[in-house]
């Protein structure tokens, strides 16, 4: 546009000449200044101009003819629009992708939305069971007492019974009236129907149900018993964080495998930053930074595989070479071969007749370790050194098609600790533990021995006497406390006077 305007400014007739622009040029609409045609345009100030605006107020202007001028501005009105329709092309493309995964998240959440509700249930289902195995119990606990109370008072209503024959036998006797010698000779058979012996009622020991047993740390028992249902995995796979052929379980987060598909090149997969490395490898989803950890990854029948531990910055990229100058430290089989992944590779120590099952990975931070390890047989594969700077994340691959890598569960362990623990073999009493009596007995033991020190210590007089403190006074009047023993021969003394 520049260079027509250069040529045709260089055409214009100059100010004051007489030429007369033909009239297919020149505008119906005239200059309200000049009265002439408007039949120049001025690029600069993009209005149209007369031959004297042109020469005056617009000299320094880049001016040229209306009819080029309105050529050149619909051509770049053109270039324009076909900008605009890319761009809305671009943004209907972009719409449709969010409706895409609008409707895609919306799958997925109702998809999660049941495997929530299934484990959510499975964990009812496992409570209503636990319930009803201890109402059984206790019901069961309740019958058997009631079937022995029963017992007992069939006994007690026998006993009671036999006990009431023979006072109405010896009452009989006492109304019949009997006298003299003949009273005396029956007096024996009669004192020996009444004889009873020492029978006594059965002692009721209560509670009759063991409360103890059904209801002591209730909530605690169960949730430890829950732990037979509820697996733990060290590594929770992250799908966000996966390569375009890998697919994590849907049901759980621990296992992943391999999609068929043709590859796609890296300028494809920087299209989607989710999914930008090409192999089909999958991260967890937490990073350790700190800390010694382990899990143990089961590779099965996977015939190509990779495992390890990978900083996030070796995965920014499509394309790299799994090193540890890259940021990936791991083991892989390849082609029938167990090889280190370093510069350059190594092959592992491990029989050919042997295949590895599963591989356990221990990672040591502050060590700077990584090692790899047979997990059946305990025998180590390799070991990585390296100071770490960023955190790491478990890193997992498998590239034949229908193969995967699963993340073994492991078993959860419970401790119960406390920071106030009794003395061992001091177990408490009703008035405290035995260690606090015991002290308390020794202490009121050396205050009577210095008391009486004092008492027979010649040579002092009376009136310099060293009072007792307050302290020593009350230790005095105490009274001592039953110790366990005694309650017990208490006890015994007054079951066997009863």
């Amino acid at each position: 546009m520049s260079d027509q305007a250069a040529s045709s400014s260089s055409s214009l007739p100059l100010p004051g000449s007489e030429a007369v622009f033909p009239s297919p040029f020149a505008s119906a609409e005239c200059c309200e200044e000049h009265e002439e045609y408007l039949s120049l345009f001025c690029l600069d100030d993009l209005e149209p101009l007369c031959k004297h605006c042109a020469a005056d107020s617009h000299a320094r202007h880049r001016v040229y003819l209306s009819a080029e001028a309105a050529t050149d501005c619909k051509e770049e009105l053109k270039t324009s629009l076909t900008g605009l329709d890319v761009k809305i092309k671009n943004f209907e493309d972009a719409m449709q992708a969010c409706r895409a995964a609008s409707k895609c998240n919306q799958t997925d959440s109702h998809l999660k939305e049941e495997i929530v509700k299934e484990e959510f249930e499975k964990l009812h289902q496992f409570l209503r069971e636990e319930e009803a195995a201890r109402l059984h119990a206790l019901m069961e606990e309740e019958e058997q007492k009631r079937r022995k109370a029963a017992e007992r008072i069939n006994r007690l209503n026998e006993v009671m019974t036999s006990l009431e024959d023979k006072i109405r036998l010896t009452e009989r006797e006492l109304r019949a009236g009997g006298e003299g010698t003949e009273y005396l000779q029956e007096y024996q058979d009669t004192l020996s129907s009444t004889w009873c012996g020492n029978a006594k009622p059965e002692r009721i020991h209560r509670p009759l149900i063991n409360v103890a047993k059904h209801l002591g740390n209730l909530r605690y028992a169960v949730w430890e018993k829950m732990k037979q249902i509820v697996p733990y995995t060290p590594v929770t796979l992250d799908p966000g964080a996966a390569g375009r052929a890998a697919r994590a379980s849907s049901s759980e987060l621990s296992r992943f495998h391999v999609t068929a598909g043709p590859r796609q090149s890296a300028e494809q997969l920087i299209n989607e930053p989710e999914h930008i490395h090409p192999h089909p490898h999958i991260l967890a989803r937490e990073g350790f930074d700190t800390g010694a950890h382990c899990w143990d990854v089961e590779v099965g029948e996977t015939d190509r595989w990779t495992v390890g531990v990978a900083a996030p910055s070796a995965l920014k990229t499509a394309t790299c070479e799994a090193s540890p100058e890259a940021g990936l430290w791991c083991i892989r089989l390849k082609d029938g071969e167990y090889q280190a992944l370093t510069t350059p590779t190594q092959t592992l120590d491990v029989s050919s007749s042997r295949r590895l099952n599963r591989v356990r990975v221990k990672l040591d931070l502050e060590g700077g370790t990584v090692t790899f390890v047979d997990a059946d047989t305990d025998a180590p594969l390799f070991t990585f050194t390296h100071c770490f700077t960023e955190a790491v994340y478990p890193y997992f691959e498998a590239s034949s098609a229908g193969g995967g890598v699963a993340v073994l569960e492991q078993r959860v362990k419970i401790s119960v600790e406390s920071e106030d623990r009794p003395a061992k073999g001091n177990p408490p009493t009703e008035n405290g533990t035995a260690a606090e009596i015991a002290r308390e007995t020794d202490a009121e033991k050396k205050s009577a021995e210095s008391c009486c020190a004092k008492k027979e210590e010649p040579g002092k007089p009376e009136g310099k006497e060293k009072m007792p403190n307050a302290r020593n006074v009350k230790k005095q009047s105490r009274k001592s406390r039953f110790n366990v023993s005694y309650h017990v021969s208490l006890n015994k003394a007054l079951n066997d006077a009863n």
